[in-house]
């Protein structure tokens, strides 16, 4: 059994320095996600601090959940993405984000000397495909492991994948010219 199986182990049974542990290990994959995930949500970073708090402590409520079928970060993904989803799902948060997406598209168009960065360019990705492209592009995550944190089967993680990519690299290209 690996190091972090028993510090998961340990923290089930209500070893609170093993979970401090985990925490330190795996909080800033966890917050970078968030972060980049919530970028132009209402809340912003804030909201990003708020979810990943949530989600260490669902992770320490529910310890003896993880099964070590997959990684433990992988499992901690899981949970801030569903976070991120219970929180975001409402119509108006969605419009706010749709409207802050075409400002910045209108923006850059009226500005063709400035260069869109990566940000502004998942910004406009749908959540589904931004959280696929941070997971896999910026994460560093296999797409099994991807798939598995969004609960989606990996044909499906894959086809998501591909859009993401082609929008994100269309989007790009258009603001080189």
């Amino acid at each position: 059994m690996d190091e972090e199986a028993q510090l998961v182990g340990r923290a089930a049974a209500g070893d609170a320095a093993a979970f401090a542990a985990l925490v330190r290990a795996h909080e800033g994959a966890v917050r970078r996600f968030l972060a980049r995930l919530t970028r132009g949500a209402e809340a912003g970073a804030a909201g990003a601090d708020d979810l990943a708090q949530e989600v260490f402590l669902k992770a320490w409520r529910c310890a003896a959940d993880w099964r070590g079928d997959g990684s433990y970060r992988g499992w901690l993904m899981r949970i801030a993405w569903t976070r991120f989803l219970t929180r975001h799902r409402g119509a108006a948060r969605q419009a706010a984000r749709d409207q802050a997406a075409w400002e910045q598209e209108s923006q850059a168009r009226r500005d063709p000397d400035a260069a869109i960065d990566v940000e502004r360019a998942l910004a406009l990705l749908s959540e589904r495909e931004r959280a696929a492209a941070l997971l896999c592009f910026g994460e560093g995550c296999s797409h099994a492991e991807a798939a598995a944190i969004m609960g989606l089967p990996l044909g499906t993680l894959k086809s998501i994948l591909a859009r993401a990519r082609t929008a994100l690299a269309a989007r790009l290209e258009t603001n080189d010219d």
